[in-house]
C-alpha cells in the first residue's frame, strides 16, 4: 500500500473511531499493518509523526485494569483538531466550494470538509453535478413515499420512526423530507445508519407534499410555539463562513473574522443542538433568558456525569 494512502486511511479510521483505540485494534480493524510485531509498530510510529507534522494531533491515553492491554496505549483523533487554519482568499474559498459541490462522493463530506477549511460564501449551484452511486436506500424510500409506509431507520445513533413525504436532491446529495412525531425533518440519505425497515400499506400519516426548496427551508428551530425569540449567537473566524451560508442572520462583522448572528428560536431543544454542534465555536451572547437556558442545561448535564 502506497505511503500516502495508509496515512490517509489512518487518519480516517481514527476519526471515524467514537472512543481511543488501542495497536491491537487498529491492526485487527484495519488492513495498514501487516501484524504487530515490531516493524508494522514502527511504520505506525512514522505515521503518527507524519500525521502531526501536518498539524493534526493524535491524542494519547495509558490502558488501565488488570488484561494483557494493560500499560499500553490508546489513540484518538478529535473533530477540533482537524479544523485547519488556512487563509484563503475569497477566490479560493469560491473555488473550493464550488468544486466540493459538482461531485457527491458516497461519504458526507463536503460540508465537514468545507467548515474545517473556513471556506466562504457558497455561489449559486453549478449547472453540472455528478454522483458517483446511488444510495441503496432510494429504493425503499421511493416505495413508501409511494405506498404511504411509515419507515424505521437509525439516524444520528437514534432509532428513528419517520412518515416518508418527500424524496428530493439538493446541492449534491439526497434527502429525505418526513416526519418523525409530527415535526417535519430532512435527513440526508447518506448518513443513514442501517437499512430502511417498512410499516404496511397506508401505515404513515397524510402530510401536505412541500416542493423542495421549501423542504430544504423548514428550519427545525422554528417548530414549537408560536411566540419565538430571537438569540444573538457570535460564531468565531472557523465557522463563520459556513454559518452565514446555512442560515445568513449576520447583524455584526468582527475584525477576526468572527460574526454575530440573529437566530429566531421556538424550539429551545432544536436550538442546544446547532449551538452545541458547533463546540467552542460558538456562544450565546443575548438575550439572558436564553443565555441562562444553555448554561443551566450545561451544569445539569455536568452534574449528571
Amino acid at each position: 500500500m502506497d505511503k500516502n494512502e495508509r496515512i490517509w486511511k489512518l487518519l480516517m479510521y481514527l476519526r471515524a473511531c467514537a472512543v481511543p483505540v488501542s495497536w491491537t485494534e487498529i491492526v485487527r480493524d484495519t488492513d495498514l499493518y501487516v501484524d504487530d510485531g515490531p516493524s508494522s509498530k514502527k511504520t505506525f510510529e512514522r505515521d503518527k509523526k507524519d500525521l502531526r507534522n501536518c498539524g493534526i494531533a493524535i491524542h494519547t491515553e495509558n490502558i488501565g485494569g488488570s488484561d494483557e492491554a494493560a500499560g499500553g496505549t490508546r489513540y484518538a483523533i478529535r473533530d477540533a483538531d482537524l479544523f485547519l487554519k488556512l487563509d484563503l482568499s475569497p477566490n479560493e474559498s469560491l473555488a473550493l466550494e464550488m468544486a466540493a459541490t459538482m461531485v457527491q462522493f458516497d461519504a458526507a463530506w463536503e460540508i465537514d470538509a468545507l467548515s474545517k477549511l473556513g471556506a466562504g460564501v457558497l455561489p449559486s449551484p453549478p449547472p453540472l453535478r455528478a454522483q458517483l452511486s446511488a444510495p441503496e436506500e432510494l429504493v425503499s424510500l421511493h416505495s413508501a413515499v409511494e405506498r404511504r409506509r411509515q419507515i424505521s431507520f437509525v439516524y444520528g445513533g437514534i432509532s428513528r420512526e419517520v412518515d416518508p413525504v418527500l424524496v428530493f436532491w439538493r446541492r449534491g446529495s439526497w434527502y429525505l423530507h418526513g416526519y418523525q412525531n409530527g415535526i417535519a425533518k430532512n435527513f440526508k440519505v447518506d448518513r443513514f445508519q442501517s437499512d430502511v425497515a417498512e410499516g404496511p400499506d397506508n401505515s404513515s400519516a397524510s402530510y401536505e407534499v412541500p416542493e423542495p426548496a421549501d423542504a430544504m427551508s423548514q428550519d427545525p428551530l422554528l417548530h414549537g410555539d408560536d411566540e419565538g425569540v430571537t438569540a444573538r449567537v457570535l460564531i468565531d473566524a472557523v465557522l463563520a463562513r459556513q454559518v452565514e451560508r446555512d442560515r445568513a442572520g449576520v447583524v455584526e462583522r468582527r475584525d477576526d473574522g468572527s460574526v454575530v448572528v440573529e437566530v429566531e428560536i421556538r424550539s429551545p431543544g432544536a436550538f442546544r443542538s446547532w449551538l452545541f454542534g458547533m463546540r467552542d465555536h460558538a456562544v450565546v451572547l443575548s438575550p439572558p433568558e436564553v443565555v441562562e437556558d444553555v448554561v443551566s442545561w450545561l451544569r445539569a448535564l455536568t452534574r449528571a456525569t
